[in-house]
C-alpha cells in the first residue's frame, strides 16, 4: 500500500470516530450509562460510518484494476498495448480491502445478530444477579435466532434441491450473506422510502417559522401530557416499592437485600413523597399506598413479598425512571424551541431592524455566538429573513436529489440503455477524483435518508433516540442493530445504482472487494431476482405515502392525536377540519427602551402593543391533564390548575443541566 493510500486511509478512520463520537455524546450518556453499553454502540456505528467512508476509495481503485485488465486483454487479443492506466493517489491493494471488508462486516453481523441483542436484555433486565440477566437475554432473543435461522433454513433448502450446486463452505457463507441482506433490504425499503420524502419537507418546514410555532404549541401540550403520565407512573411504583420493604421480616430474610435495593431505587427518583412535593425525599402519600397495597392484593402471585415481583418492580421502576427523565428534558426544549420560535414570529413584524428577546426564564439560544459577535442588527437579517430562504433552498435541493434517487432505485436494474444518472456519472469518470466525491455524496445522502428515519423512529416507550443526552441504554443498543442490519445491503444496492455489479454492468471485467465479500447472491435464484433487484421499486411506493402522509391520515381516521401538513388537527373537537390552534400570530412585544443612540433608534417600539410574559403565554397551553386546548382569536389566556402551576415553577426552578434544539415529529410518531 502506498504511503499516501496509507494516510489517506487512516484520515478517514479518524473522522469516523470522531462523527461516532460527538453523535454518541449528543445522544448518550457514558457517565450514567453502563461502559459496556456505550462501547459496543460506538462499535457498531462506527463500523457502519467506515462503510461509508470507505467504499469510494474501493470503487475508486477498482476502476484502476478494471483498466488494467481491459490493457491485458487487449494486449493479448489484438497485440497493441492500450494507453497507460494512472494510479489513484490513494490506491490500496485489493487483498488489503478484502481483508479490511471481511473484518468490519463480519464484525457487524456479530453484533447485530449476536452480542447487541443479548446486551439489550441484559441492560433492561430486572435480575439482581449476573446468571439471571444472562439466562433472561437469551430466552427473549430466542424469536431473533429463530428468525434468522428460518431465513437461512429457506435458503438452505432451495440450495440443496438444485442438482447443479455443490454446497460448500464459500457457497453457505453466501447464504447466509443473503438471508442477512435479504432482511435488510425489507427494512431499508421502509426507512429510506420514508426518509426521501421527510428529509426535504422537514428542511423545508423549519424554514417557515409560523408553521413550525403551531407543531411546537401541539408538542409542548403533548409532552407535557406525556410527563405528567410518567410522574403518576413513577410515584405508584415507588409507593409499591416502599409497601413491600415494609413486608420484609427482617435483614435475615433471603429477599432482604433485593427488597432494599428496590426501596433505594425509588428513593433515589425523588418520588417517594408524590409529585407535588417535587424532588423532595419523603415517606409516600396515603393514596399512593392505598393503591400499592390494592395491587399487592389484586396481583396474580396472590400478594406478598416474593422474588419474582421484586424482579418485575425493579424492571418497571428503571423504566419508569428512564421516561420521567426524558420527559422532563422534552419539556424543557418544548420551551426553549417554542420561545425561539415566538422570537423570531415577533420581530419580523418589527418596523426596527434589531433583533429583540421576549420576557420569560426560557431565552433561545442564549450565549448565540452570533448575537455576541455580530450584534442584534446581523442576528435580525439571519434569523428573521436569510435563515428561512437558505433552508428553503436547501430543501429545494434535497428533494431534487430524493428525486433522482428514487429514479435511480427504479431503473438501476435495467442494463441496456442505462437509465441510471449515477452510473452515468461514474463510468464517464472513471477513475477520477471527482467520481470518488460523487460517490461519497450519493452514499452518504442514502445514507443519511436511512439513519433520519432511524433518529425519528419511536417504538412505543421501547425505542426512541432522544438528544441532549437523555437515550436511555436500550435505544442505543438497538440503534446499533439497525445501523449494522441496514448499512451493508444498503452500500451493495448502491453499487447495483451506479452499475458496478457485474452482473448488471457490460463490459466490467473487475468487481470490487465489496462485492468480492458479498458475492452477487446468484446462487438463489429466487431472491436475486426477486427482492434485490426488482423490490427497490417499492421504494417509490413508500415515498408516495409519505408524500401523501397516508400514514397520519390513518392515525386520524383511528382517532390518534397528531399533526397533518401545515395544520394542527384535534380529534377531540368532532370536526375534521378544524384547526387546534386557530388563532392570530403573536403580537408584537413592547420592548425596553435603551439609553443612547440605541434608544433613539428603539422609539417607535413603543408604539407596539405589549405581549403577557413568556411563562403565562406557555401555561396557557396547557390543562390540568395536559391536553392541548382549542384558541379563538380573542380568546384570554388559560391558566393551569394548581398542580399543573407548581409542576411549572419546579420546572423553572430547577431545569435540566443540558439544553438542545427544538425536537420533531413525523410519520411514524403515533405508532
Amino acid at each position: 500500500m502506498s504511503g499516501a493510500g496509507y494516510s489517506f486511509l487512516l484520515f478517514e478512520i479518524v473522522c469516523v470516530v470522531l462523527l461516532t463520537a460527538s453523535l454518541l455524546h449528543h445522544y448518550g450518556n457514558w457517565r450514567r450509562q453502563q461502559l459496556v453499553v456505550t462501547g459496543v454502540t460506538f462499535l457498531a456505528w462506527q463500523f457502519c460510518f467506515l462503510i461509508v467512508f470507505i467504499l469510494p476509495t474501493d470503487i475508486n481503485c477498482t476502476f484502476y484494476e478494471d483498466c488494467l485488465m481491459s490493457n491485458v486483454s487487449g494486449l493479448e487479443a489484438n497485440g497493441t498495448s492500450a494507453p497507460a492506466c494512472r494510479e489513484p493517489w490513494n490506491h490500496i491493494p485489493r487483498a488489503f480491502l478484502v481483508s479490511f471488508w471481511r473484518v468490519i462486516y463480519w464484525s457487524c453481523q456479530f453484533l447485530t445478530w449476536i452480542f447487541l441483542p443479548i446486551m439489550q436484555s441484559y441492560a433492561k433486565a430486572g435480575e439482581f444477579n449476573v446468571l439471571g440477566k444472562v439466562k433472561v437475554s437469551l430466552v427473549d432473543n430466542a424469536l431473533y435466532y429463530s428468525t434468522y435461522l428460518l431465513i437461512f433454513a429457506i435458503c438452505f433448502i432451495y440450495v440443496a434441491t438444485r442438482p447443479d450446486i455443490h454446497i460448500d463452505f464459500a457457497q453457505l457463507r453466501v447464504i447466509g450473506i443473503t438471508a442477512s441482506n435479504t432482511w435488510g433490504l425489507v427494512l431499508i425499503v421502509l426507512f429510506l422510502g420514508y426518509g426521501l420524502v421527510e428529509l426535504p419537507r422537514t428542511v423545508w418546514s423549519a424554514g417557515c417559522p409560523g408553521e413550525s410555532l403551531k407543531r411546537a404549541y401541539f408538542r409542548l401540550a403533548k409532552v407535557n401530557s406525556e410527563l405528567i403520565e410518567h410522574q403518576e407512573e413513577l410515584e405508584d411504583l415507588a409507593a409499591e416499592a416502599v409497601q413491600l420493604a415494609e413486608c420484609v421480616p427482617g435483614p435475615e430474610h433471603p429477599l432482604a437485600a433485593n427488597a432494599r435495593t428496590v426501596a433505594e431505587l425509588a428513593e433515589s427518583s425523588g418520588y417517594c413523597g408524590g409529585r407535588d412535593a417535587g424532588l423532595g425525599r419523603g415517606k409516600p402519600t396515603a393514596s399512593s399506598i392505598a393503591a400499592a397495597r390494592r395491587r399487592l392484593n389484586e396481583d396474580e402471585d396472590g400478594g406478598g413479598l416474593t422474588a419474582k415481583r421484586l424482579v418485575k418492580l425493579h424492571c418497571q421502576l428503571k423504566k419508569a425512571i428512564g421516561l420521567e427523565q426524558r420527559s422532563r428534558c422534552l419539556l424543557q426544549e418544548a420551551y426553549a424551541s417554542a420561545a425561539f420560535l415566538e422570537d423570531i414570529e415577533s420581530n419580523r413584524g418589527s418596523r426596527l431592524h434589531f433583533f429583540r428577546r421576549g420576557e420569560g426564564d426560557f431565552d433561545s439560544e442564549s450565549g448565540g455566538l452570533l448575537r455576541r459577535l455580530l450584534g442584534p442588527g446581523v442576528e435580525f437579517y439571519w434569523k428573521c429573513h436569510a435563515r428561512s430562504w437558505l433552508l428553503r433552498g436547501a430543501a429545494c435541493f434535497l428533494l431534487a436529489a430524493s428525486g433522482l434517487m428514487l429514479w435511480c432505485e427504479c431503473t438501476f436494474f435495467i442494463k441496456w440503455p442505462v437509465l441510471t444518472p449515477l452510473a452515468l456519472l461514474v463510468q464517464a469518470g472513471r477513475g477520477a477524483l471527482s467520481v470518488q466525491l460523487i460517490c461519497l455524496l450519493a452514499i452518504g445522502y442514502l445514507c443519511a435518508c436511512t439513519y433520519f428515519t432511524v433518529f425519528r423512529l419511536k417504538l412505543f416507550n421501547y425505542f426512541r433516540l432522544v438528544p441532549n443526552h437523555q437515550t436511555d441504554e436500550n435505544s442505543l443498543i438497538f440503534s446499533g442493530m439497525l445501523f449494522c442490519r441496514l448499512t451493508p445491503p444498503l452500500c451493495l444496492n448502491f453499487l447495483g445504482l451506479v452499475h458496478l455489479d457485474s452482473h448488471l454492468a457490460s463490459g466490467l471485467k473487475a468487481q470490487t472487494a465489496y462485492t468480492q465479500l458479498m458475492g452477487h447472491l446468484d446462487l438463489v435464484a429466487i431472491i436475486s431476482n426477486g427482492v434485490n433487484l426488482y423490490f427497490p421499486i417499492a421504494i417509490l411506493l413508500l415515498a408516495l405515502a409519505s408524500y401523501f402522509r397516508l400514514g397520519s391520515r390513518l392515525l386520524h381516521c383511528l382517532g390518534v392525536q397528531h399533526s397533518t401538513g401545515g395544520l394542527l388537527k384535534s380529534t377531540d373537537s368532532g370536526d375534521e377540519e378544524d384547526e387546534l390552534f386557530a388563532r392570530k400570530p403573536p403580537p408584537a412585544r413592547q420592548l425596553p427602551r435603551s439609553s443612547g443612540a440605541a434608544g433613539a433608534a428603539a422609539a417607535p417600539v413603543a408604539e407596539l402593543s405589549p405581549s403577557p410574559p413568556r411563562s403565562s403565554r406557555f401555561e396557557r397551553l396547557l390543562q390540568a391533564d395536559g391536553e392541548p386546548v382549542e384558541f379563538e382569536a380573542d380568546t384570554q389566556p388559560l391558566f393551569p390548575s394548581a398542580r399543573a402551576a407548581v409542576q411549572q415553577q419546579q420546572l423553572r426552578q430547577q431545569p435540566p443541566p443540558y439544553k438542545s434544539g427544538s425536537g420533531r415529529g413525523g410519520f411514524f410518531d403515533d405508532v
